[in-house]
């Protein structure tokens, strides 16, 4: 029986592993340490105290080095036609990510997956981002309100040309179907269960008038850009719904500040369905803990998940926290806890580089704000020559989103398929080269393997242990036997565990780590290869 149950007592390595691999980017052998002592409810607690950004006033500007263009201005105008300030607001976000030791970024990239849009000017991304961050452990109905005013996403759905008398159906159908409450089964023409095409006219008539932004126009409670209202191409009549609705009535604004209380009412209406509760519930399940939705998991952890949602008006944090505590998430449910969430999932691709960057203390880049340079030569060769070959594009392809993340019944699966299995392999070249994994272009994450090794470990002159730590930190299992002897095999290189002994006691006592650093070198690549690897 699946069971959201508190686990009770110290995690342990293995599920304080678990659970920050699943929550954050960064495992490091000091964290897993200090977890490991940890409850559930204890580390949980510390994953949602979300710290301060390294970087609060955002990107710098790549030709000065100084002006925080995109929060004190003044905003440059300029076409941004080689795109470096785009990639300069995607090289915030991934410093910001890379010292992130709580949940909210693994939570802003789960919103930024279901209210999917593309790639817009710099201060769309930066603020639709922001939006994201802000909420990742907040209201997710707050949110859902917030990103239908976003400037990027009206521009995407095509919501700012919606009006009276010629509306445009995309966001409101986008809304319903992968953003909220999600279709349900066909049962007729024209009728998802959840909604119909009829609730899609209608809502389209409530999101008439609402316009694509500035960058100047705030929104007053959030400080970022959004679009605005525009009465004169408003539909101001009600708008009744159908009986998935309960037929009710949105009353039709009859002003332009009226316009934000109409679509709320929409909002709220929406979220009042149970349906939609359900729909995000499925989806923390599946992006946290596994890619397989039972009718057992249906019964005993979505349905109470989804009521704990509609308990707290959306607010996301008691739900989670329920979920990330629950003995289910570290499979000790059942008489077998080491046969279905732990290292069920495909490591996406941020996760894969990331947390590996973290892990080996790849890190050079310092301070960015310190080193603005990186915002146009690292951020180019990061996304374009790393992060896109191993599986993730700048953008998704189309408003469903990621496969990886929400396309059943493989979910994860699809983050690993022929067309970047073998930039995935080429991981371990990049991170001890400091290259971009598709070219031999430099940037500022490269992991000295022999330093990792004499700093982040103990014991090393035991090749066993140096072999055990290093899979502790490395792999959601600790493998059997002979796959351990194979680990082992490979550190060794034909020597005997006596002659390691003797090469890593020499290494320190003259301080030339030639030879150690060929077999660690070894046993990185071998580990970081390895299928268990790519799994979490």
């Amino acid at each position: 029986m699946a069971s959201l149950s508190t686990r009770q007592g110290p995690l342990g390595k293995r599920l304080a592993a678990h659970l920050l691999r699943r929550t954050t980017f960064q495992l490091t052998p000091e964290r897993l340490d200090g977890f490991s002592f940890k409850t559930a409810e204890e580390a949980v607690a510390e994953l949602f105290d979300l710290p301060p950004y390294v970087h609060p006033e955002g990107p710098i500007s790549v030709d000065d080095g100084v002006t925080a263009w995109l929060t004190t201005g003044p905003y440059d105008n300029r076409p941004d036609n080689s795109g470096k300030r785009q990639r300069s607001v995607r090289m915030w976000l991934y410093n910001e990510l890379l010292h992130d030791v709580s949940i909210r970024h693994k939570l802003a990239f789960f919103w930024h997956s279901i209210f999917i849009s593309e790639r817009d000017e710099d201060w769309r991304m930066f603020d639709q981002w922001r939006l994201f961050q802000r909420y990742a452990t907040g209201s997710v109905k707050t949110l859902a309100y917030k990103v239908t005013l976003d400037c990027q996403m009206l521009r995407y759905l095509n919501n700012n040309v919606n009006r009276k008398g010629s509306p445009n159906e995309n966001y409101a159908r986008e809304f319903l179907e992968l953003f909220t409450i999600l279709k349900g089964e066909q049962i007729g023409a024209g009728n998802y269960t959840n909604y119909t095409e009829y609730d899609i006219q209608q809502a389209a008539r409530v999101l008439t008038g609402f316009r694509d932004g500035s960058f100047d126009n705030k929104d007053p409670e959030t400080g970022f850009a959004r679009g605005y209202a525009q009465y004169n191409i408003h539909d101001p009549g009600n708008k009744k719904f159908s009986a998935a609705f309960n037929h009710q009535t949105i009353v039709g604004a009859v002003d332009v500040d009226d316009m934000y209380r109409e679509l709320q009412d929409y909002v709220d209406m929406v979220f009042n369905q149970q349906a939609t509760a359900v729909s995000f519930a499925r989806r923390m399940y599946l992006y946290f803990v596994s890619d397989r939705l039972t009718e057992e998991v249906e019964q005993d952890l979505i349905a109470p998940l989804a009521a704990q949602l509609m308990a707290d008006n959306y607010e996301v944090e008691n739900t989670l926290k329920m979920l990330l505590t629950s003995i289910h998430f570290y499979d000790e449910d059942d008489s077998d806890n080491h046969d279905e969430i732990i290292g069920g999932k495909i490591k996406p691709p941020l996760e894969l580089y990331f947390s590996s960057v973290n892990l080996f203390n790849a890190n050079q880049l310092g301070n960015l704000n310190e080193n603005y340079q990186y915002y146009d030569t690292a951020a180019f060769r990061l996304i374009r020559q790393t992060i896109e070959p191993i599986g993730l594009p700048e953008y998704p392809r189309s408003v469903e989103g990621y496969p990886g993340v929400f396309k059943g019944p493989s979910f994860s699966r699809f983050w690993f398929d022929q067309s970047n299995i073998a930039y995935r392999f080429k991981l371990p070249d990049a991170l001890k080269d400091g290259k971009g994994i598709t070219t031999n272009n430099a940037i500022p994450f490269k992991a000295d393997i022999v330093q990792f090794f004499t700093e982040k470990m103990t014991d090393q002159e035991y090749a066993s242990e140096v072999v055990r730590q290093l899979l502790e930190m490395t792999l959601p299992e600790m493998p059997d036997e002979d796959r351990f002897n194979y680990f082992l095999n490979i550190l060794l290189g034909g020597l005997s565990p006596i002659n390691w002994m003797f090469e890593w006691r020499g290494y320190l006592q003259s301080g030339n780590d030639e030879a150690v650093r060929i077999a660690l070198t070894a046993l990185f690549e071998a580990v970081t290869r390895s299928p268990e690897f790519n799994t979490f």
